[in-house]
């Protein structure tokens, strides 16, 4: 069982804000009961999983908090919250949401704005984060994880475009002249390298490696690598390169993708 409040209170005035409503949370449920507000929780959020994995699909921080805000509602529904009831009220009778139910549109958005405007969404998704707090889940800590990563991912893919564009477009352009059409492979990874290189230099996590690289290439200036681009320093055998192409890979996972289907976008 857990310790009472009282008799840990130098730990607890160590912690602030979250950490010490999850404590208290938590320090309300002890045995069987806290077990199973874990069980129901748990449930709750791998029935709502589908919805959180929405978020590789956004392109802008408004697609993620829609997204953030339907998983919000579809655990305030699988944990059966009665502050719950009012939201789900609103709806059912918002014109909108019907409006797009009967013209065979994407009713989810429709549906999470709707709620916005219910007078008890505050209170709905307060009672989520209690929910949350009582068997110790981060729901803030994680969704923040996977935000950060996909808006990060977003900054660098759109600063990098141009660059990628110029390269497959000279990838097409060589293999028309070789006869053959084809693109070679090993074209293919070396115009790829260039390419992640700068993605990394956009990356905060993967900016360490990247001036690694750029250190090892002599590159000048991040965002134009082609320039005094020397084929023969270019080798992924070189010790530098894999931390960089490690890091980019787990950055496009973080992201919700991967390197493969971002360089053919």
């Amino acid at each position: 069982l857990k310790q009472p409040l009282a008799q840990r209170g130098i730990a607890m005035a160590a912690l602030t804000g979250d950490q010490l409503i999850r404590e208290v949370a938590m320090a309300a449920l002890t045995g069987d009961a806290l077990q199973q507000a874990e069980d129901e929780f748990t449930d709750a959020f791998n029935q709502n999983r589908v919805v959180l994995a929405g978020f590789a699909k956004c392109e802008s921080a408004l697609d993620l908090a829609c997204v953030r805000d339907g998983f919000h509602l579809g655990m305030a529904r699988a944990l059966r919250l009665d502050t719950y009831k009012p939201v789900e009220a609103h709806i059912v009778r918002d014109i909108a949401v019907g409006a797009a139910a009967a013209a065979g549109l994407d009713i989810f958005p429709v549906s999470v704005a709707a709620a916005r405007r219910a007078p008890g969404w505050k209170a709905m998704v307060g009672e989520v984060m209690q929910q949350a707090a009582l068997v110790g889940s981060d729901l803030v800590g994680i969704w923040k994880g996977l935000a950060v990563g996909r808006l990060e991912w977003l900054t660098a893919t759109s600063t990098t475009h141009g660059l990628k564009t110029t390269l497959r477009e000279a990838l097409k352009m060589d293999a028309a002249a070789g006869g053959g059409g084809e693109i070679l492979t090993g074209d293919e990874s070396d115009a790829k390298m260039v390419w992640m290189y700068t993605m990394a230099s956009q990356l905060p996590p993967c900016r360490d490696t990247a001036k690694a690289w750029q250190s090892a290439v002599n590159i000048a200036d991040p965002l134009q690598p082609l320039e005094g681009y020397r084929a023969e320093l270019w080798d992924a055998r070189r010790t530098e390169w894999a931390p960089l192409d490690v890091a980019v890979q787990a950055a496009a996972e973080r992201a919700g993708t991967s390197l493969d289907e971002a360089w053919v976008m």
